[in-house]
C-alpha cells in the first residue's frame, strides 16, 4: 500500500475473441463508409441541373420505340411525317389498324401530341404523326410569303383534300383510324365529309372538338358553362374591350393571352417541351390568316366555319374527348354528340385543351379502349356492329403505373439493407468466437 509498482515491460496478447470483435466492427465501419461513398455518388449523378419538363416523363407506361421519318413533296413543299412502332412485338395481341394523327392550330406543329405515341405500345398499331405544309420541319423557304407564294395554305380543302389523301396514299395505307386534336378535328371533319376517297376510315377521334365557329365563341362567354365567363368581371371587361378594338399585340392582351392560357389551353404548368417545341414551330401567317390572333376567339378564314348540319354524313364511329376546363365548352361537344349517327363522349377531369399532355395517361387510356373496340368490330370475329360506349362523366381512375407508383428505391433502403448485411457478418463472427472456451465474447 503506498507504493506504485514499476510498469511492466511485458507484452500481454491479445485475445483472440478481442481480435474477432474488432474485426467484425471494422466489417461494418467498412460497410457503412462504402454505402457513404455510394450515397454521395448516387446523389452527383441523379442531382443533374432541372432544365424543363419533358412529355415522355409525364406520359405512363412508355416502352421502346422504333420510329421511322420520311417525307413527300406536295406543290413544291416537302412535308415531314413520323411512323412510331414497338421495337418487340406484343405478344397475343390482335391486328390494330394504324392512327393518323392531326395537329392543331392551324400551323401548330405535331410535337404537342408525341405523349399519343403510347397507344403504340398496347399493340402493334402504327401511330403517324406529321407536320402540315408552312410549319415545324415541313417549313417554308425562309423569305416566303404565304399570301403571295403560297395562298394555298389559307385555304381549308388543301388540307383535307389534298394534303392529307397525298399522305395517306403515299403511306399506301388501305385501313386506318384518324385522330384530330382542335384545328385538326376540323380538318377531320372536311377531310371525311368533302374527300373523294374515304373508303378506308374506320374511325375519328376528335379532341377538343368544333363544328360551328360562332357557337364555339359563343359558349365561351356562357355565365355557367363558359371558360371566359367564369372569369372575375373585370377580366371580362378588359378581354372584350381589347378583343372588341382588335388590340391583339398590346401588352396588356398578351398577358393575358398568357395567363389564360395556363388556365383553359394547357393547365401543365411550366409547360413541357413537347409543347414549347411545337410553340416554336409555328407559322403565325397561316395561324392568324385562318384562326385570327388569339386562341379564345376566331376570325379570318375560318370565322364563319360551320359544319354542324352535316355530321349526320359521317358513318363511322367517332370519339369526341374534351378537358373539363377546355375551351371548347359541353354544349358545342355534347350538340356535336346528338349531331353524329355514331357517337361516344368522354370528359377528362383535369384538362385544358391539350388533353394528351394534361391528361396524358387517362386520353391513352380512353382512345385504346375507343381504337381496339372499332377494330374488333371490324375483325371477322363479330357481326361489324359498333356499340358506343357511355363513359362516366368525371371518370377519376389513375393513370399511375405500378412503377410510377413505388418508384425507384429511395436511399434509405440501402443503407438499411447494408446495415444489416453487415449485422448478420459480425454476429456470424461472433457466434463462432462464443464457442471458444475461456473466451469472453462482445459480439455475444
Amino acid at each position: 500500500a503506498g507504493t506504485c509498482s514499476a510498469p511492466s515491460d511485458e507484452i500481454v496478447p491479445i485475445n483472440k475473441t478481442h481480435k474477432t470483435s474488432a474485426m467484425a466492427f471494422f466489417l461494418l465501419a467498412y460497410a457503412l463508409i462504402c454505402h457513404l461513398i455510394v450515397s454521395v455518388a448516387s446523389s452527383a449523378e441523379t442531382e443533374v441541373e432541372w432544365t424543363q419538363w419533358t412529355c415522355d416523363a409525364l406520359t405512363p407506361s412508355l416502352c421502346d420505340l422504333s420510329v421511322t421519318p420520311g417525307d413527300f413533296s406536295i406543290r413544291g413543299i416537302k412535308v415531314k411525317y413520323w411512323r412510331y412502332k414497338r421495337m418487340e412485338p406484343l405478344l397475343g395481341s390482335q391486328p390494330s389498324l394504324p392512327l393518323i394523327t392531326l395537329h392543331g392550330g392551324p400551323s401548330w406543329p405535331h410535337g404537342y401530341l408525341l405523349p399519343l405515341k403510347q397507344l403504340a405500345c398496347r399493340s402493334d398499331r402504327e401511330v403517324i404523326f406529321y407536320d402540315q405544309a408552312g410549319c415545324g420541319e415541313s417549313a417554308l423557304p425562309e423569305e416566303a410569303n404565304v399570301t403571295s407564294d403560297y395562298p394555298h395554305l389559307l385555304e381549308t380543302s388543301y388540307y383535307s383534300e389534298e394534303e392529307l389523301p397525298a399522305l395517306i396514299q403515299h403511306l399506301k395505307l388501305d385501313h386506318y383510324h384518324i385522330l384530330g386534336s382542335s384545328w385538326g378535328t376540323i380538318l377531320a371533319q372536311l377531310f371525311t365529309l368533302n374527300s373523294k376517297n374515304t373508303s378506308g376510315l374506320t374511325s375519328l377521334t376528335l379532341s377538343g372538338p368544333l363544328s360551328d365557329a360562332k357557337s364555339y365563341i359563343d359558349a365561351q362567354w356562357d355565365e355557367k358553362e363558359g371558360n371566359l365567363g367564369s372569369l372575375p368581371p373585370f377580366m371580362q371587361e378588359r378581354i372584350r374591350y381589347l378583343e372588341q378594338n382588335h388590340l391583339y399585340d398590346s401588352p396588356e392582351y398578351e398577358a393575358l393571352d398568357e395567363v389564360l392560357t395556363t388556365y383553359f389551353t394547357l393547365r401543365t404548368a411550366p409547360a413541357p417541351d413537347c409543347f414549347t417545341q411545337s410553340a416554336s414551330g409555328l407559322n403565325p401567317e397561316i395561324y392568324v390568316g385562318m384562326q385570327g390572333a388569339s386562341e379564345f376567339t376566331i376570325s379570318g378564314v375560318l370565322g364563319d366555319f360551320n359544319l354542324t348540319s352535316r355530321l349526320h354524313e359521317i358513318d363511322v364511329p367517332v370519339l369526341l374527348t374534351h378537358g373539363k376546363f377546355d375551351t371548347m365548352r359541353p354544349s358545342i361537344v355534347k350538340t356535336m354528340q346528338r349531331q353524329l349517327k355514331i357517337a361516344e363522349r368522354k370528359l377528362l377531369p383535369h384538362s385544358g385543351h391539350v388533353h394528351m399532355i394534361d391528361d396524358a395517361g387517362m386520353m391513352n387510356d380512353v382512345v385504346a379502349d375507343f381504337l381496339g373496340r372499332v377494330d374488333l368490330a371490324q375483325s371477322d370475329e363479330t357481326d361489324g356492329t359498333f356499340l358506343p360506349k357511355i363513359w362516366e362523366e368525371e371518370d377519376r381512375h389513375g393513370d399511375e403505373t405500378m412503377s410510377g407508383i413505388i418508384g425507384s428505391p429511395p436511399q434509405w433502403i440501402g443503407f438499411c439493407l447494408t446495415t444489416l448485411f453487415a449485422f448478420i457478418v459480425g454476429m456470424i463472427v461472433g457466434n463462432c468466437c462464443k464457442k471458444s472456451k475461456g473466451n469472453y465474447s462482445l459480439i455475444r
